[in-house]
């Protein structure tokens, strides 16, 4: 009876944590699976998904806990046990015994990725020239192979082979590289070390993606500041290897092991702001918003990466429909001097109902910009956006109008200026034909479909404009303006029963509250009789 009990208690066990691993939950599925496990130590599968759930989890130590305390035979059988205790020895200082079992089988196929690239890192600390010859062994996954020179490149570095070194990194530039910020940052740090500062600055050229570290070295640079030669410890090290290896492929596919390989790597190195942000995107990926906040909070004030870590929770505060919340952080990000920051502020205020902040800051890198004797239009739309929704339309007209000069042609913007010309009952002829234009060469755009088929309701060519905003309708199912729109077309068309269907799907989707008062009152009362006055006879 009681081994009954016993066993219903662990199986009980099994499906609440499976259910909770499955829902995003770690911290509860590490619980249950660690109690399933306690109920079966011999269980090698439960190990390993306890071990799993408590680094996915952030709770490293838990996870070397449950490690250490199990059986060997049976940790020996559970890869992420043994990757917990492999991270556990390198922070002990304990080199030979981490790379001893990072090389045994049971580590499992799963992190070959780390085995050969951890594997190459502590092996330099040994002999360099043996850790070479493993970096040669190394496959990289997809199309990383860029992150398998970097290895080669601070494997050198273990080494000091400073300008081999350099040439890996070089090398990596011309590939695809899981980290380009933190590892040519370094490289170029090395390269100024020596006193080469235009190899420094070839090395930071180009960069995809943020790059805050990259632009703290320039600002250096550009200053004449004097470099040391950057020195990795072997702990400080490892957590970049994990770090690299961890941000690209199939592990930045899978929130639960990129969590898990970026806890690692902050366990070894807790100022390693890179791996914050990534934890921080798996962590909201699980929709554990509020942990991912809590992540980015922990970045240092003076990081290269601290504005980064602010725009990015203001940004998750946002998606949680807490924008409010985000002032203090967007407070500190705007004094940034970096225009990726400036522009991802300036989208925030726009899109979340800050017309003049958001001006404010498109100005200000529109000024940049002119000063590097630079136009982007992409900036002067979205300051035109921002006027448009501030109420001054001259302005807004403006931008787009200039915004069209250095990219004539482009659909989005022949679209935003057609419509608010034919919506205003300005230069209608003109308009329509913009939209025209823009709908031939983006038919597929839901959005400039919609705009297509509501200049024409506007207009009073409301048969015209139904087949349009139906396109517009299957292009965008969930868009409760389209549907909306589409709904006042029938009705004008006299086709009152599909008007009112129409408006009771758009109310459905949830519109803003204006939205929502305006759909009630249209299917409670219809339309007013006397339709808009039609702008066709206007210039």
């Amino acid at each position: 009876m009681l081994e009954e009990l016993r066993l219903q208690q662990e199986y009980g066990d099994f499906l609440v944590a499976r259910y909770a691993g499955l829902v995003g939950d770690s911290a509860s599925a590490a619980t249950y699976y660690g109690r399933a496990f306690a109920n079966s130590p011999a269980d090698p599968d439960l190990l390993e998904l306890a071990s799993f759930a408590a680094m996915a989890a952030g709770d490293i130590k838990g996870a070397i806990g449950i490690a250490r305390g199990a059986d060997k035979d049976v940790a020996a059988e559970a890869p992420s046990a043994q990757i917990a205790i492999v991270i556990d020895e390198i922070r002990a200082g304990r080199t030979k015994q981490a790379l001893a079992r990072l090389t045994d089988p049971g580590v499992g196929v799963y992190n070959t990725d780390l085995r050969g690239a951890l594997g190459a890192w502590l092996t330099a600390q040994l002999n360099s020239k043996e850790a070479l010859d493993i970096v040669d062994w190394i496959s990289p996954i997809g199309n990383m192979r860029g992150d398998r020179e970097i290895v080669r490149a601070l494997v050198l570095m273990a080494g000091k082979r400073d300008a081999d070194a350099l040439a890996a990194f070089e090398s990596a530039k011309q590939l695809n590289v899981s980290a380009p910020d933190l590892v040519f940052a370094l490289a170029a740090e090395l390269a100024a070390s020596r006193g080469e500062t235009k190899r420094a600055h070839e090395l930071l050229s180009g960069l995809r993606g943020p790059a805050p570290a990259a632009s703290a070295m320039l600002d250096g640079l550009s200053a004449g500041k004097t470099f040391a030669r950057p020195s990795l410890s072997t702990q400080k090290g490892a957590a970049l290897i994990v770090h690299l290896v961890s941000s690209g492929g199939r592990t930045r596919l899978h929130p639960e092991t990129n969590l898990m390989r970026q806890a690692a790597a902050l366990y070894l190195d807790p100022d390693l702001a890179a791996a914050r942000l990534v934890q921080a995107d798996a962590l909201e990926a699980q929709d554990r918003a509020d942990e991912a906040i809590a992540a980015l909070r922990q970045v240092k004030v003076d990081s290269p990466w601290r504005v980064d870590a602010q725009m990015q929770a203001a940004e998750t505060l946002a998606r949680m429909e807490r924008a409010a919340d985000a002032a203090p952080m967007l407070a500190e990000a705007v004094k940034s001097p970096r225009r990726d920051i400036l522009g991802r502020a300036a989208d925030f205020y726009r899109v979340n109902g800050s017309a003049a902040e958001a001006v404010t800051l498109y100005s200000r890198i529109i000024a940049m910009d002119a000063a590097a004797g630079a136009k982007d239009w992409r900036v002067i739309y979205a300051r035109a956006m921002a006027l448009n929704a501030a109420g001054d339309w001259p302005g807004a007209e403006a931008d787009l109008l200039a915004a069209l000069a250095i990219e004539p042609g482009h659909p989005e913007l022949q679209n935003s200026l057609g419509y608010n010309w034919v919506d205003r009952g300005e230069k209608v002829e003109e308009g329509m034909a913009l939209i025209r234009q823009a709908v031939a060469a983006r038919p597929d755009l839901g959005h400039i479909v919609d705009s297509y088929g509501w200049a024409f309701y506007r207009m009073g060519a409301f048969e015209q404009a139904i087949p349009y905003l139906e396109r517009a309708a299957e292009l965008m199912p969930t868009e409760p303006e389209t549907i909306d729109h589409l709904g006042d077309a029938y009705w004008r068309a006299g086709r009152q029963k599909e008007a009112r269907y129409a408006w009771a799907e758009a109310l459905r989707l949830a519109p803003d509250g204006v939205r929502e008062a305006a759909l009630r009152d249209k299917l409670d009362r219809g339309l007013p009789a006397a339709a808009p006055r039609s702008l066709a006879a206007r210039p």
